[in-house]
């Protein structure tokens, strides 16, 4: 993947992250268990996931907290403090300065040229492709995602040109928030080697899964599948 596509993932991910955080704890991957425990786990996942629903029922005497994944805040937190922090070392080297402190002379009655001359200091200052130090609203991940990108595919503003350093900056930053997104939202299947064999032929199994999707055990030796305790 590129260093847009990775941005990208921020960008497009993030609502996903906020929604997170109202929902219940994942699994660990992988998950703990044997070929003929997969189904009970699933089970009691789905019941237990039943009875944190009923706990917050309206019905219920008193009132219980919605739930709230410590992992995923402190991943939205950790992802907030990285890109910012890279977006301000590149507005910082980058960015140039607003020409407020250009003395222009005031502009009297015909005087069209120091019109013009205020009205485009006044518009550099106000530019919205500049990148804020201080609008809490904009120093977030999502917006320094986006604005990571647009440095990096060149596009137009009061800024310099990245230097390979920087370009590489950004991609590295851009990368390892992708990883995180990743991991935060099991978007990526994984793999992962069980230590018992496979009862028929004693091949190797593994598992897979770890994607929000039912994990799968495959045997490398005869190809025999389960998922639960059907066997293909």
């Amino acid at each position: 993947m590129t260093t847009a596509d990775h941005l990208h993932t921020v960008i497009n991910h993030w609502q996903d992250l906020v929604e997170a955080l109202g929902t219940s704890q994942a699994d660990t991957w992988p998950p703990v268990m044997g070929i003929a425990r997969l189904h009970d786990h699933l089970k009691a996942t789905e019941e237990a996931t039943e009875l944190r629903a009923l706990e917050r029922s309206p019905d219920q005497i008193g009132t219980t907290a919605a739930p709230l994944r410590i992992a995923i805040l402190d991943t939205m937190t950790a992802l907030d403090h990285q890109l910012v922090g890279v977006a301000d070392t590149i507005a910082g080297a980058v960015q140039r300065l607003p020409t407020t402190r250009v003395p222009i002379r005031v502009a009297g009655p015909g005087d069209d040229v120091a019109l013009q001359l205020r009205t485009l200091i006044l518009k550099d200052e106000a530019d919205d492709r500049r990148w804020s130090y201080t609008d809490p609203r904009r120093r977030t991940a999502p917006f320094a995602a986006a604005w990571l990108l647009a440095r990096h595919d060149g596009a137009p503003g009061p800024f310099a040109k990245l230097t390979g350093v920087q370009l590489e900056q950004i991609a590295s930053a851009a990368r390892w928030a992708a990883g995180q997104i990743d991991q935060a939202l099991e978007l990526t299947r994984q793999t992962q080697v069980l230590e018992q064999p496979c009862p028929h032929c004693r091949g190797v199994l593994r598992i897979e899964g770890g994607d929000g999707q039912d994990p799968t055990v495959k045997c490398r030796g005869c190809g025999r599948k389960w998922t639960g305790e059907v066997a293909a």
